[in-house]
């Protein structure tokens, strides 16, 4: 009891919080987890698409052009090639991956700061006659 009452006094102060929450993130790579299963995801559909869509409907043509109907009558699946289908998996696979960029992106740099190079102040070195040089 002790122990969560002194987790939920280090959650009070937000700027420790959002600390413990980058090193968290940062340091366990969540976010580029989750940006890997969902593209992972995404790639898939695209494959079974592809399969789908394209290569059995080629398959079948094969057969078909072979005269072996028996085979082609047991075979599951489409007898027509679907190109839209395939394009439209392909567009959506596209837009996953440029918003998961946008999202790593902005989550990284606006959110929890990382990325972001310090503001460095200039250096000052003394010239031949004493006065200050700026750099």
């Amino acid at each position: 009891m002790e122990n969560t009452l002194k987790t939920l006094n280090n959650f009070s102060d937000t700027n420790k919080f959002k600390e413990q929450l980058k090193k968290f993130i940062v340091d366990n790579g969540v976010i580029g987890t989750a940006a890997g299963v969902s593209i992972a995801i995404v790639t898939k559909d695209v494959i079974q698409s592809f399969v789908g869509d394209i290569i059995l409907p080629s398959f079948y043509f094969v057969l078909a052009s072979l005269k072996v109907t028996k085979i082609t009558e047991m075979l599951p699946g489409k007898r027509v090639i679907d190109f839209t289908n395939f394009m439209k998996q392909v567009i959506s696979w596209i837009l996953v991956i440029i918003i998961t960029y946008v999202f790593i992106t902005f989550a990284f740099e606006s959110l929890l700061g990382v990325g972001k190079e310090p503001v460095k102040e200039p250096v000052k070195k003394e010239g031949f006659f004493g006065g200050a040089l700026l750099f």
